[in-house]
Order: C-alpha cells, then sequence, then structure tokens
C-alpha cells in the first residue's frame, strides 16, 4: 500500500526535474513492440523509464545540450533508456552511460 500511495504521489505531482542514469537501448530491439503498444525504432527520438507514463514527453538534458523524448516503454532499471537517436543529438556514449537530468 505504501508503495502505490508513493507511486501516485510521483504520477500527481507537478513538473519534476532530478538527476539520472542513462542508457542507450540496444539495436536489437529495434522493429520490436515496445510496452506502450508501438514498434520502437532505434534512431526515433524516444526512451523508457520505469514509472514515467507511456506517451510523457520528458526533456532530457546532457552537457548543456536538451531534447524532449517520449517515454515509448518500460525498463526495469533506476535511470532513463534512451533511442540511439536521443542519445546521439544529446552526446551520450551509445556504448556507455551517462549523467542526464530530466524533466517532465
Amino acid at each position: 500500500m505504501r508503495k502505490l500511495l508513493l507511486l501516485l504521489a510521483m504520477l500527481a505531482a507537478p513538473a519534476q526535474a532530478r538527476t539520472v542514469t542513462a542508457t542507450v537501448y540496444d539495436g536489437w530491439y529495434h522493429g520490436r513492440a515496445d510496452a506502450c503498444g508501438g514498434t520502437y525504432r532505434h534512431w526515433d527520438l524516444s526512451a523508457a523509464h520505469p514509472f514515467i507514463r507511456c506517451g510523457t514527453l520528458v526533456t532530457v538534458t546532457h552537457k548543456g545540450r536538451s531534447l524532449v523524448v517520449r517515454i515509448t516503454d518500460r525498463c526495469d532499471c533506476n535511470s532513463i533508456d534512451l533511442s540511439a537517436g536521443a542519445a546521439y543529438r544529446l552526446r551520450v556514449p551509445l556504448d556507455g552511460t551517462a549523467r542526464v537530468g530530466i524533466s517532465y
């Protein structure tokens, strides 16, 4: 019950900003179904997050660059998984991790 209340508070809260670790989706997922009912495309501007609702637009910032991505999938991590297109535009290493700011 406590976790449910915490989750509801997070979803109902106004725009939030925080710093998280970003990773990049593997190209293996390209063309496969995502959790939101669409098809993952490797070079689209999308991301996966464990609790932000599908379809939510999230601003991701890395080293002075900002980009708006759509949450299209779920992940089982405490970070955000960026598509290769989003990571490339933000200059996040495609084979590593980076600290990014997110606001939604």
